[in-house]
């Protein structure tokens, strides 16, 4: 039989460790819960979609790709990329189908701006994954975009597909509150209205948000570039493996391709087993290597972003 003074001392044991737990739990808490912030759009998507006349949406200007001073890291793949126009035949087939043109509004600044991003797999079926820098203004801690709308599909000036207003936008908190911009940060979505009673991907489809996957991967890098020497009229894209590590936490990574500002945002696609993913995007070059793109790695961080745009 179990002495009572025994039985005590175990209880009183098993008692200290719960409270440990509890306290360890605490200080071990994934920072990933609270690295996303979002602000609901306050006007409707009725006013966005008048917003986004032929003229505005053929004269805004492409959100430059944010520049990165200092040596940048040894490339281990030295022969450049050149982006490839995508047929335009080629558009309503997954993985193209899901890419789109984005447009907003500095509503700081008053002028208009141009971003890709990707339509992908969400409980609400109305997620676009993009660049933080195509959602928020680094270190402002809250000014968000406004007029903010998605094409997918995007030629020659035309949403073959629909204008999708957003309804509420989201970016990392680190990316808003840090100076200088925390590129490895720069992680971005929105989440848009229905169409007519449908949901974006009910009508363009969607690929699935691949996050803490291998670094070695060979990506689809896909958007509309718009500053010289394209146009942003039609989708470009680039194939290429992942070429080098860049510093930061987590350290984002690069590939050699020289798409231009107004790709920002535009989805780095992998398959794996027939599954398309999107697992990064268009973000940064280096001031001194305009032939290599980087994106933030897609690990905890990024996966917050996309859950709290799906569940909201």
């Amino acid at each position: 039989m179990v002495q009572p003074a025994l039985r005590r001392t175990c209880l009183y044991t098993v008692l200290v460790i719960f409270g440990l737990m509890i306290l360890l739990n605490c200080f071990t808490y994934p920072s990933s819960v609270s690295a996303a912030t979002g602000k609901r759009v306050t006007r409707s998507a009725e006013f966005i979609k008048r917003y986004w006349t032929p003229d505005r949406m053929e004269h805004a200007t492409p959100a430059g790709i944010p520049s990165k001073t200092g040596a940048p890291p040894h490339m281990i793949e030295p022969a450049p990329v050149k982006a490839q126009e995508v047929p335009p035949a080629s558009y309503s087939s997954i993985p193209y189908a899901v890419i789109g043109k984005v447009f907003f509004t500095d509503s700081k600044t008053g002028f208009d701006y141009v971003c890709s991003g990707t339509a992908v797999i969400s409980k609400n079926k109305s997620t676009v994954d993009t660049a933080g820098h195509c959602v928020a203004q680094d270190g402002s801690k809250d000014n968000y975009y406004t007029n903010w709308m998605f094409c997918p599909q995007y030629l020659d000036g035309d949403c073959p597909k629909g204008k999708w207003a957003a309804r509420q936008l989201f970016a990392d908190k680190t990316w808003l509150t840090a100076s200088p911009m925390a590129v490895d940060h720069d992680y971005g979505a929105a989440v848009v209205e229905a169409n007519n009673g449908q949901y974006l991907t009910d009508v363009v489809g969607g690929v699935a948000f691949g996050a803490n996957l291998d670094r070695k991967q060979t990506f689809h890098a896909l958007g509309y570039p718009h500053a010289s020497p394209f146009n942003g009229k039609k989708m470009f894209e680039c194939l290429a493996d992942k070429a080098v590590d860049d510093t930061g936490t987590p350290p984002p990574l690069g590939i050699s391709c020289d798409l231009t500002g107004g790709s920002s945002g535009g989805g780095w696609l992998v398959q794996s087993n027939g599954t398309w993913y999107v697992n990064g995007h268009n973000d940064y070059q280096y001031t001194n290597d305009p032939n290599t793109m980087y994106s933030p790695y897609y690990g905890n961080e990024a996966l917050a972003i996309y859950n709290s745009a799906q569940a909201a």
